[in-house]
C-alpha cells in the first residue's frame, strides 16, 4: 500500500494568485508620479509615514486601484496560507524527513496567515479611513518579516518536500 501524493492545488493555486496580486500592487506605483508602492506603506510604520503614501497615491488617483490591490491580497493570504497548511499536512502524511518538512510548512502556513491578515487589514483600514495611525502602522510593520520569513519557509518546504519526494531512494 502507498501513501497518497502531496495536495498541492491549492497551493499552486495560491501561487497564481500571487503572480495577480504582484502585478496589481506593482500597477499602483506604475505613474512616475507615484514613488511609493504597497511594500512601503505595509513597512511605513508611522501615521506620518502612511498618510503620505496615500497622499501621493490619492494625488495620483492610484487609491482605487490600493484598495482593490490590498483587497486581492486577502484573497491570495487565504488562497495560499490554507493551501500551504493542507500540502504541509500531506507531507506529514508520507512520513520520514517529509514528515519534519511538513510539519514545519503547516506551522509556517498558520503564522503566515496570522500575520499576513493582520497586516493586511490594518493597511486596509488605515487606507479606507484616508487617514494613518501609529498603532495600526507600528503593528503592520512588527508582522511584516514574521510573515515574509513565514511565506519563504512555505515556499522553500514545499520546494524541498517535492525534490527529496522525487530524487530520494525510495525505501521498499
Amino acid at each position: 500500500m502507498s501513501a497518497a501524493g502531496p495536495k498541492l492545488r491549492l497551493w499552486l493555486w495560491g501561487l497564481v494568485a500571487f503572480a495577480v496580486v504582484i502585478a496589481i500592487t506593482y500597477a499602483v506605483s506604475a505613474p512616475d508620479n507615484v514613488t511609493l508602492g504597497i511594500v512601503d506603506h505595509q513597512s511605513a510604520g508611522s501615521a506620518a509615514r502612511v498618510d503620505q503614501i496615500q497622499a501621493q497615491w490619492s494625488a495620483a488617483g492610484r487609491r482605487p486601484l490600493a484598495i482593490v490591490a490590498m483587497l486581492g491580497d486577502l484573497v491570495f493570504i487565504g488562497i495560499y496560507g490554507w493551501g500551504s497548511w493542507i500540502a504541509g499536512r500531506s507531507f506529514m502524511a508520507l512520513g520520514g524527513l517529509l514528515r519534519i518538512i511538513g510539519a514545519l510548512v503547516a506551522i509556517a502556513a498558520m503564522i503566515f496567515l496570522l500575520t499576513d491578515y493582520t497586516e493586511t487589514l490594518l493597511q486596509l483600514f488605515q487606507l479606507l479611513r484616508d487617514e494613518g495611525s501609529d498603532r495600526l502602522a507600528g503593528i503592520a510593520a512588527t508582522v511584516r518579516p514574521i510573515k515574509t520569513v513565514a511565506w519563504i519557509v512555505t515556499f522553500l518546504g514545499v520546494i524541498a518536500a517535492l525534490a527529496i519526494r522525487r530524487f530520494a531512494p525510495s525505501s521498499a
